[in-house]
């Protein structure tokens, strides 16, 4: 068992060679590379066939599409009706309509299997409302840097006076909606 033992400290013990040690020099005083998870984030959705993003703070669900109940002389413009969620009888608001979207060709059948409509219930400083999407993509993080200004191409659309800015994800182009003026929008016209 000793002579294990000598072995093993002798091991430890031996010189290490000069190329190993400037290698394993450089490799410790390299400075590390952080990678900046972002310190922002949206909710990234479809409307028709435009792709949004809202801050995630804004939001608390994400539901199945349920059926809409429209309300009695309400039949055009933002409200589209009252959800059940759970429940509770939400708003449904129509953000396409605020936004000026175009709305979606008709879909393949193949793609009505493939992609549900959900419904994103959103909470705001109290004003808590629903509203319905083609598609969700989930939560995308990045750095306030990434985002950039709207194209002067864009400037005069619709939707292009409801975003801060754009954001490069997955190959395509996400527009970043303003949560506080979209809310003031959305408040002010359902009073």
């Amino acid at each position: 068992m000793t002579e294990k033992r000598d072995l093993a400290t002798g091991l430890l013990d031996r010189e290490v060679p000069e190329d190993s040690l400037r290698e394993r020099t450089t490799q410790v005083a390299t400075p590390e590379r952080l990678i900046n998870r972002g310190t922002k984030s949206v909710v990234i959705f479809r409307i028709g066939v435009e792709w949004l993003g809202l801050a995630t703070n804004v939001f608390q669900e994400v539901a199945e599409d349920s059926q809409v109940h429209t309300l009695p002389h309400r039949r055009k413009g933002l409200l589209s009706g009252l959800v059940n969620v759970r429940g509770e009888l939400l708003l449904c608001v129509a953000l396409g309509t605020l936004l000026g979207l175009e709305p979606a060709p008709e879909r393949t059948e193949t793609e009505r299997k493939r992609l549900r409509p959900h419904l994103l219930v959103c909470n705001r400083k109290g004003d808590r409302l629903a509203f319905s999407v083609a598609e969700i993509f989930g939560v995308h993080r990045y750095n306030p840097e990434d985002l950039r200004a709207v194209p002067s191409t864009l400037a005069k659309a619709a939707a292009s006076a409801w975003t801060v800015g754009m954001l490069p994800w997955n190959g395509r182009t996400v527009g970043c909606l303003d949560d506080e003026l979209i809310f003031y929008a959305l408040n002010k016209g359902l009073a």
